[in-house]
């Protein structure tokens, strides 16, 4: 947690971020990690950018909804329970 001696700017910032933000952890190949480091580089992306920016294109090929049209979905869906529960009732399963 929240160490006595650190700096009260830092707590805060933890403090927010820990409510705020999830963590991701990943295991890559080295391979992979380095085209990506980069690509990264080369580009002037950060890695957390690069993969926020590519799971919210994959979300939005996959959907065919843009990605911050579906948060208000899953605040909704929250709310009932879950996503699933929040579809279309007339709906069938897998079906459109």
């Amino acid at each position: 947690m929240i160490d006595n001696k650190t700096d009260p700017r830092t707590k805060a910032k933890r403090k927010y971020n820990e409510k705020s933000y999830k963590r991701v952890s990943l295991y890559l190949k080295n391979e992979e990690m380095s085209i990506i480091e980069d690509f990264c580089k080369n580009k002037n992306y950060s890695k957390n950018n690069l993969f926020v920016e590519s799971v919210r294109e994959k979300i939005e090929k996959e959907t065919g909804k843009n990605f911050d049209d579906l948060m208000p979905e899953m605040r909704t869906a929250g709310e009932v329970g879950s996503a699933e529960t929040a579809e279309d009732p007339d709906t069938e399963s897998g079906e459109e």
